[in-house]
């Protein structure tokens, strides 16, 4: 699970743009083209210039869809679901869920983020699986300082780009689907994955620097290896709930849109690869999927 939140803030400027990000789709039922754009969702909306041909992709589509819609996540009926759902149960609080060593192991972990003003007894009453992505959190910051200016995400700058120049924007998933994906799993198992990331904790910014890395020279091939990495990625389970699974979701409203409007697909890179990418989901419907020169 905690390789699975992590992929929620990645599922991660470039130096060179060799439009291995950016994909246009064409053939099969196409309107006219349609394009894929992969990205880190904690990336900053400048990462747009960077990459050739995607102001040119947001200018010419009718639509942008990417995983939901920027307004909904951040209205207040969304921002109050979050806030419930966070919240553990009053009789399996973490202390409850987690044994003495665990408790003491995980504590020290935040306190090591957080200077040693707050501990674990401070987040008591969330879930584990809250915790865990107040701790990436923390770890990013530690990790990679620019993350606190990178603000609006590349996902949501994509949106209000198009929006600007009066596009339609969609997004293939809600809130609350958004949230099972984070919440689904028993508290027991989060706490678990809880305690496993931070046993882990010092493998963190070696790890995720390469994911990065990959990502900023738009080398989709390595991406894809550091995601699958077996000792390092998600394995096939994690793949197949964070990606795959949705990939397939998604693919069904992509094909019936485009005979009628032309899209921009904005999604984590980690949706473009493999067997059940996109890239190659839509290749198997007869499309023609290439990266843009």
């Amino acid at each position: 699970m905690r390789k699975v939140l992590f992929a929620l803030l990645f599922v991660l400027a470039g130096m060179v743009a060799n439009a291995q990000l950016l994909w246009r789709v064409s053939g099969g039922n196409c309107f006219k083209s349609s394009y894929l754009f992969g990205t880190i969702h904690l990336e900053s909306e400048n990462f747009i210039d960077s990459v050739a041909g995607l102001n040119d992709a947001i200018a010419s589509v009718d639509a942008i869809y990417g995983e939901i819609v920027k307004d909904e996540m951040a209205s207040t009926k969304a921002l109050g679901k979050v806030m419930r759902e966070s919240m553990a149960p009053a009789d399996s609080t973490i202390d409850k869920l987690l044994s003495p060593a665990d408790y003491a192991l995980v504590d020290s972990v935040v306190r090591d983020y957080m200077k040693g003003i707050i501990g674990l007894d401070h987040l008591k009453k969330y879930k584990p699986s809250t915790i865990i992505m107040q701790i990436e959190a923390m770890q990013l910051l530690k990790n990679f300082p620019n993350y606190k200016s990178m603000l609006p995400g590349l996902d949501l700058g994509v949106q209000a780009r198009g929006e600007k120049l009066g596009k339609y924007v969609g997004g293939f998933e809600t809130v609350e689907e958004q949230l099972s994906i984070a919440y689904g799993s028993s508290l027991v198992e989060q706490a678990k994955n809880l305690v496993d990331m931070c046993r882990k904790d010092k493998d963190f910014g070696q790890n995720n620097e390469a994911l990065i890395a990959a990502y900023h020279s738009q080398d989709l091939k390595a991406l894809e290896q550091h995601l699958t990495d077996p000792e390092t990625g998600m394995d096939a389970e994690s793949m197949e709930k964070m990606c795959y699974s949705r990939n397939r979701k998604w693919i069904e409203k992509i094909v019936s849109t485009m005979p009628v409007q032309s899209m921009l697909i904005v999604v984590g890179a980690g949706h473009l690869v493999g067997e059940q990418g996109l890239i190659n989901l839509l290749r198997t419907r007869g499309y023609v999927v290439e990266p843009v020169d």
